[in-house]
């Protein structure tokens, strides 16, 4: 009953259309306290690749959300998946004054209209029965509040009175932009520009309706057009990487742009005062990727500039005057001009990690971590020099070259040959308290939190060994440490066979494994007997034991598991966990395996590993079999959160039933392959990271002690008025037992804890929600404690309703 209404007050939260008050909260400021099963993004709002206006906001989409920039104080609000967004994946967006409507359009061709502070998605287009390029290139606002969209099958119409689609034109070819100008509706095309009659006696749904325009136009005979727009009363458009102007039937050329630069037009925007004709070099054999944007004005260019303008895929004039630019890539803060004068570039940067790339996630307790490098399809490194992200108290901090000289290498100096690169893993040794990062390229460092210092360590001061016969590269995939603080780096393809470098708490370092076999580590993990799981690229697993003698390598064995002696599926091995009972699970491109005999695992006779099977609709099939398994998290009440390709799924401690499912499609999950999930111990809140950023989950479960809490913490209490969500009870012994009763005693609710949290949905056993008045919580253990471990506890939760 409980999965079952978690599960529907999260799609509830997800769907809702209740009104959201746009720029009446911020949501990077809200409350660290959340619901239990409410969703909250923790994306990078670093850059804007898109930009438009409404009568008091500068408004940008990262790509993966929305943030709105007060004209005045240029303070930020930002609009996220969890407020209502149908998607994660934005390709623009305009705003359209007349209706005060916000124009959300996704590159799935889904658009939602965000007006009156509520959503609605139109999903048309997504839905038409059409194989072809549905991608949304442009909008133009007609007469009549009819919107123009320009696509790859055409040009369709969208009323914004009524929210219908009067016509759609499949042209053939792709439409770039679209423009109504007198009496007539305009489509720039690759083959040139068309126009129809936009009157009641046309059939506006036929192309053959359309004339392209030509010679006779005083066109080229054969030319493109890539933008268009109305600016001042006149039609402009682009031919080739010149721009006409179409006057009384015929085109002229107005702006003579320098041929001999491989230059697209990329834009064409009408501001109060000029039109922006913005040009992207295409030279992509030479690596050019220089933008630029002329200022035009009916009497022809007035100015134009490459600064402040690297990557800029979309610039606009708002009705001040300040020109504000969209990005393509990763660029720090957002820039703009005062005025079309100006030759400084205004640079103003908000909170968040540099992107929402992520690979990796850790949660120490205190703290979130992220490492952000993704490798690729070969398990091969992406060259990047993020660094570490770290999230805290609602804000996030870079550990990387700029901050911290680890970074910088052996050299020390910036920008040299051996600045770390490619953070692939974060590990916390609490033992020694020490935070490693672990990078693809230029071996590990050991990060001390307290004094915000870094140690590199590479070839020179470590047995970590160089790959591949590389000197300039030392791939650590991860790290783990044990309960002697002893800790275990995989060094992934060491030249010298060596998959693991141990170092000991005094400092010295060891090689561990170099007659094991495989050595393209990916990463590691210890069990219960101290024994190390490592795992390899498309070659199987290596459990190697230091028979408690990790300096010396010469009494070490080893055991490579594959297909061939055990249950794995195959031997593309993506992920390993160790659970609270000492299970091993292993997530493989097709499934799962554990290994509940961790114990005895160089026994190869006994211990191949078991295959769950998970029921459904009376057909039995092994867990996951269709899933390539990234990630396995284990939480306090030893349930497993599964992050794949299709999702995130939380099944139980045994793996055979399936208590929660999330995906794009039922929850605000960003995107559904999750690479990691990370859980903070203490409130329970799960991190999902996706290929489109990170998103967190109040989950029902927390880490628990073996006795309770001093103090029982309930939230929220009091229950006020309005509120119909469940209310968790924390600081409870693993698994312990809870009554919940009025103050004459009767029973209310009684229950088992999940970890250190029990959940309670705020109703008695008719499943009406009780009264107001105060509540009593009992909470036992059947556990024996010793010391002065406590044995129950008690709470009350007041009710107002």
């Amino acid at each position: 009953m409980l999965r079952n209404f978690l599960i529907a007050f999260a799609i509830l939260i997800s769907f809702a259309t209740a009104p959201i008050a746009i720029g009446a909260q911020d949501s990077l400021a809200r409350s660290a306290t959340d619901s239990l099963g409410e969703w909250r993004t923790l994306q990078s709002y670093t850059r804007g690749t898109y930009v438009t206006e409404s009568e008091n906001s500068i408004i940008y989409t990262t790509g993966r959300a929305i943030f709105y920039l007060d004209k005045d104080d240029l303070s930020i609000t930002t609009l996220a998946r969890e407020d209502g967004l149908a998607d994660a994946r934005i390709r623009l967006l305009r705003y359209h004054q007349p209706t005060e409507t916000l124009l959300i359009v996704y590159e799935s061709g889904v658009i939602d209209l965000l007006r009156d502070n509520r959503f609605t998605t139109l999903r048309q287009i997504d839905n038409f029965n059409f194989n072809g390029d549905k991608t949304i290139y442009s909008l133009f606002f007609g007469e009549n509040d009819i919107v123009y969209i320009s696509a790859g099958f055409g040009v369709t119409a969208l009323d914004l009175k009524d929210e219908t689609f009067p016509f759609t034109t499949f042209t053939g070819v792709r439409v770039n932009g679209s423009a109504e100008h007198e009496g007539f509706l305009y489509a720039a095309t690759e083959e040139g520009v068309y126009r129809v009659p936009r009157n009641d006696d046309v059939n506006l749904n036929d192309f053959g309706n359309w004339t392209l325009l030509g010679q006779r136009d005083s066109l080229p005979g054969d030319y493109s057009s890539t933008v268009i727009n109305v600016y001042r009363g006149r039609l402009y458009f682009s031919v080739g990487t010149d721009i006409y102007v179409y006057v009384d039937g015929t085109a002229r050329l107005f702006f003579d742009e320098d041929d001999d630069k491989p230059h697209r037009v990329e834009y064409l925007t009408v501001g109060p005062n000029f039109l922006l004709a913005g040009y992207r070099c295409t030279d992509l054999e030479e690596g050019c990727s220089a933008r630029q944007i002329t200022l035009l004005d009916e009497s022809g260019p007035r100015r134009t500039f490459s600064t402040c303008v690297f990557f800029t895929r979309y610039a606009i004039e708002d009705s001040r005057g300040r020109i504000w630019f969209g990005e393509d890539y990763v660029i720090s803060g957002i820039r703009y001009f005062d005025d079309a004068e100006s030759t400084d570039c205004n640079t103003v940067r908000y909170g968040g990690p540099t992107n929402d790339q992520n690979n990796r996630l850790l949660h120490d307790g205190t703290s979130l971590w992220v490492a952000p490098s993704v490798l690729n399809e070969n398990f091969g490194p992406i060259f990047d020099f993020f660094g570490v992200y770290r999230f805290n108290d609602r804000s996030w901090r870079g550990i990387n070259r700029d901050n911290t000289a680890a970074f910088l290498g052996k050299d020390g100096v910036r920008g040299g040959d051996n600045d770390v690169a490619s953070i692939v893993d974060v590990h916390y040794d609490p033992i020694n308290k020490l935070h490693w990062f672990s990078s693809f390229y230029e071996g590990a460092i050991a990060y001390d939190e307290a004094t915000d210092e870094g140690t590199l360590f590479d070839e020179t001061n470590s047995t970590l060994s160089e790959t591949n016969g590389d000197p300039n590269r030392i791939r650590v995939a991860g790290a783990v440490t044990d309960a002697n603080g002893f800790t275990y780096l995989a060094n992934s393809a060491a030249d010298d066979g060596a998959i693991i470098a141990v170092r000991s708490p005094e400092g010295e370092w060891a090689d561990l494994g170099k007659n094991c076999g495989l050595n393209r580590a990916l990463a590691v993990e210890i069990d219960p007997n101290g024994y190390l799981w490592v795992i390899h690229a498309k070659e199987g697993i290596t459990v190697l034991d230091p028979m408690g003698t990790p300096m010396d390598p010469s009494d070490d064995r080893c055991r490579t598991i594959t297909t061939n002696n055990s249950q794995l599926p195959n031997n593309i091995v993506r992920s390993i966990e160790v659970d609270l009972q000492g299970v091993v699970w292993v997530g493989t491109s097709a499934g799962v395996v554990l290994f509940e005999c961790a114990n005895d695992v160089f026994n190869t006779e006994r211990c191949t590993g078991r295959r769950p099977v998970a029921t459904a609709d009376d057909f039995g099939a092994s867990l996951l079999e269709t899933e390539e398994v990234l990630s396995i998290t284990t939480d306090g009440g030893n349930r497993k959160w599964i992050g794949t390709n299709g999702g995130a799924y939380l099944l139980s401690e045994n793996g055979e039933e399936q208590l929660l499912f999330f995906d794009s499609g039922n929850s605000p999950l960003l995107d559904n392959t999750v690479r990691d999930v990370a859980i903070d111990p203490t409130t329970g809140v799960i991190y999902f990271g996706t290929e489109l950023g990170i998103i967190s989950y109040r989950g029902d479960a927390t880490s628990a002690e073996r006795g309770f809490a001093s103090e029982l913490v309930v939230f929220p209490n009091p229950v006020e008025p309005g509120y119909d969500g469940p209310i968790a009870i924390q600081g409870l012994s693993r698994n312990a037992r809870v009554k919940i009763t009025d103050v004459s005693g009767k029973l209310i609710d009684t229950g088992t804890a999940i970890g250190g949290q029990y959940v309670w949905g705020g109703a008695d056993y008719t499943g009406r929600r009780v009264q107001t008045g105060v509540y009593l919580v009992f909470a036992s253990s059947n556990q024996r404690f010793s010391g002065e471990d406590a044995t129950s506890a008690v709470g009350k939760i007041v009710f107002v309703r």
